[in-house]
């Protein structure tokens, strides 16, 4: 299988190569999408690393501001009643470190008493932090917590807005009094701009939020809040109660470059052409040498000429065929063929008319014969063909004889007809041979008594066979020839019921009016026919004479059934119920005016194909009876899921019916069983009054035979129905 697939891409180079271009650039599209991806988290890695050195450098600014905090409230704690002159004098020491400070304020009992410097600050002294909302609840907080809390951007009560760091200052012994709050008022946009941060930093855009210390849930107070929604990568600004969270984000998204994009997507591009022309150079001397493998194995198996089996390839399979009959038991003919003068064809129109010829000659033969069939050229002008699978040899006969009329034809070869013939021997597997060579053998020694009786002949190997056969296929010409000529015609015997003694159906039977044998019986021809396949064209006569007569029938009131015999063979063809009810329908017949008898072998052999057409025809109204039941397989087990509607108990059992026990045995068994399955008997062969009242007695639905009545032509039949 992997071979064969192999041969199957091989042989279409092109496309493979660019089946494999395609699913190699689809890999070189992922590995370069993965490369972009991680180009991207390289970007995001570089900035986290930048986004950490600044948080750190913001980190130490707002820790150096604190620091000058925590200094004030050491010297609070130790002076409490310090006046404004020493503090101004010592802010004044604190605002020479070149801080972002802008003034410092102290409120003892929460209220603005001292702040420096006082030039523009003036405003906030005397203010009161219970008064100011926005700002009590981080002074609250503050207290609580004592510690420092960073808050803001706030807006200012003298103008502006800025950070402020707020502590705590408790006295006493246990420091446990508060004394008020110590404020430091820095200028963000100095303090951020001394740290190194600006709104755009690396060509990303940089955003602060959580304002008075909230991380995520505070306000962005630096940069655009957009920042945020870019894929940002953030750092943690920690502050002494809070956090701020430093963010960078690309704004149009993390981009590779222009330059990385197009050496990626040429590097996959040549990657995927490189490849896929490596493949169909691979390909390409791959299926050269499969070319060469199967040229050699097609030459040492095949004709060059006629492009048949040769006599190597013909004797392998010849004996698997052999192997296959004999393990299913199963006949098959062996057809040997030589053309007549075919030395004369190559003499006096030379030799490339006679291989004309035999091109020609093989293709007419591969048009006659069955896909299923083996032919094969032996050597020069000799042909043999292996009809698989017949059933009798009649068949291998008529295919002769077709072959022998179609081969016949006149060839058209250089802008002329040529007429050849042929000598055809046949052999028959198992009875002529059981092997290739004898069979072989045999099937040439047949051709060559062909040739020796006059040429364009056709024979068996077996006389005997020869001669049932030719009387076979006369027959069979006969019969059609019959049906053409009107040599036919219907008889009708009645079929009475017992339950009210009238004439409700009849059986139509054939009979041959042969103008040279007289009358021939329906047992000298109907197997003939059935073996033939003369039996379908036959059986379409009798069914559409059946409707002409059920016509007739009813324009002159009489309302019975009419029973037609099917044989297994008519069911094989896939179109039979549709060809049936076609001739019925043409002809316009109700057809619960029709019964369709049938074999028990057909319900038993038939398989579901034959079970499906009968059920097809039942749902159409049609009838069917089981003909001569008792004879066949008779399983009763089987009988109860039959779609059928009558049994016809076999005239062998009625005959003995008043002598022989076992057959009335039979005979009651059957009626009986009709009645349980609700099938309607019907008793065939009754030709005494006696097997009537019997027949009577144990429930029969019907009777048919000599004693109601004789199978009768159409005008005898009404003369007797109506005389019941």
């Amino acid at each position: 299988m992997f071979r064969q697939a192999l041969q199957f891409l091989t042989q279409r180079s092109l496309a493979f190569s660019v089946f494999v271009f395609v699913i190699v650039f689809l890999i070189a599209t992922f590995f370069v999408n993965h490369e972009f991806e991680r180009i991207r988290d390289n970007q995001k890695h570089q900035a986290f690393v930048n986004l950490l050195t600044l948080g750190a450098r913001l980190e130490g600014a707002i820790n150096s501001h604190l620091v000058v905090l925590r200094g004030l409230k050491a010297e609070i704690a130790i002076n409490s009643d310090i006046t404004q002159s020493e503090f101004a004098r010592l802010v004044d020491e604190y605002l020479q470190t070149q801080l972002s400070i802008s003034h410092i304020a102290l409120a003892p009992d929460l209220i603005i008493t001292n702040i420096y410097p006082v030039l523009g600050n003036e405003s906030a002294l005397g203010v009161d932090y219970r008064d100011v909302p926005d700002q009590f609840v981080t002074v609250q907080e503050s207290v609580i917590n004592n510690q420092v809390i960073l808050t803001g951007p706030v807006d200012l009560v003298q103008g502006g807005s800025a950070l402020i760091a707020r502590v705590p200052v408790f006295i006493g012994v246990k420091r446990d009094i508060l004394w008020g709050l110590i404020s430091v008022v820095i200028n963000d946009k100095e303090l951020f701009a001394n740290a190194g941060l600006h709104e755009k930093l690396w060509g990303l855009d940089i955003a602060i939020r959580g304002k008075d210390g909230k991380g995520s849930e505070g306000a962005v107070f630096f940069g655009h809040a957009s920042t945020f929604d870019n894929d940002p990568v953030i750092v943690d600004v920690f502050l002494p109660l809070g956090k701020w969270q430093l963010a960078a984000s690309a704004k149009g998204g993390w981009q590779v470059s222009l330059q990385e994009i197009i050496y990626f997507w040429a590097a996959a591009l040549l990657v995927s052409l490189v490849t896929a022309m490596a493949t169909y150079l691979i390909a390409s001397n791959y299926r050269e040498k499969l070319v060469a493998i199967d040229t050699a194995n097609y030459r040492a198996s095949y004709d060059g000429l006629t492009g048949l089996s040769n006599r190597y390839h013909f004797t392998q399979r010849f004996k698997k065929i052999i192997n296959e009959h004999q393990r299913h038991g199963n006949i098959f003919a062996l057809f040997f063929i030589d053309l007549d003068y075919f030395k004369e064809v190559n003499d006096n129109w030379g030799h490339h008319a006679g291989d004309e010829l035999l091109r020609l000659f093989s293709q007419r033969m591969g048009h006659i014969v069955r896909s299923d069939d083996l032919i094969a050229r032996l050597a020069g002008d000799e042909f043999v063909i292996v009809l698989n699978d017949i059933e009798t040899a009649t068949q291998a006969e008529l295919l002769a004889e077709k072959l022998q009329l179609e081969l016949g034809e006149p060839y058209l070869i250089g802008g002329q007809y040529l007429s050849v013939t042929h000598s055809l021997g046949i052999a028959i597997y198992p009875q002529d041979g059981q092997s290739a060579d004898v069979l072989l053998q045999n099937a040439d020694r047949a051709m060559y008594e062909a040739k020796r009786s006059g040429k364009n002949r056709i024979y068996f190997f077996n006389d005997e066979l020869s001669l049932e056969v030719k009387r076979h296929v006369q027959v069979h010409n006969e019969i059609l020839d019959g049906i053409r000529r009107g040599q036919f015609q219907l008889y009708l015997q009645p079929i009475m019921s017992l339950k009210d003694r009238k004439i409700s159906k009849c059986e139509a039977l054939i009979r041959w009016f042969h103008p040279e044998r007289g009358v021939v019986s329906p047992v000298d021809f109907i197997p003939i026919a059935e073996q033939t396949g003369a039996i379908r064209a036959l059986g379409d006569w009798v069914l559409e004479e059946a409707c002409h007569l059920s016509n007739q029938l009813t324009e002159r009131g009489i309302d019975v059934q009419i029973a037609v015999n099917r044989s297994v063979a008519e069911f094989f063809p896939k179109d039979a119920v549709e060809r049936w009810l076609n001739i019925i329908d043409q002809y316009e017949v109700d057809h619960h005016k029709l019964v369709f008898e049938i074999t028990e072998s057909l319900l038993m052999d038939g398989g579901g194909s034959q079970l499906d057409k009968i059920n097809q025809l039942r749902e159409q109204g049609i009838a069917f009876a089981i003909d001569d039941f008792g004879t066949g397989y008779s399983a009763i087990n089987y009988l109860r899921h039959y779609p059928v509607d009558f049994l016809k108990i076999d005239r062998s059992f009625v005959t003995d019916i008043m002598d022989d026990v076992q057959d009335r045995t039979l005979v009651e068994v059957i009626i009986k069983m009709g009645q349980t399955l609700g099938i309607r008997v019907v008793a065939e062969g009754v030709e005494t009054k006696e097997q009537l009242a019997m027949l009577d007695e144990y429930g029969c639905d019907f009777i048919q035979g000599f004693y109601l009545g004789k199978p009768l032509p159409f005008d005898e039949f009404i003369a007797f129905y109506r005389s019941r």
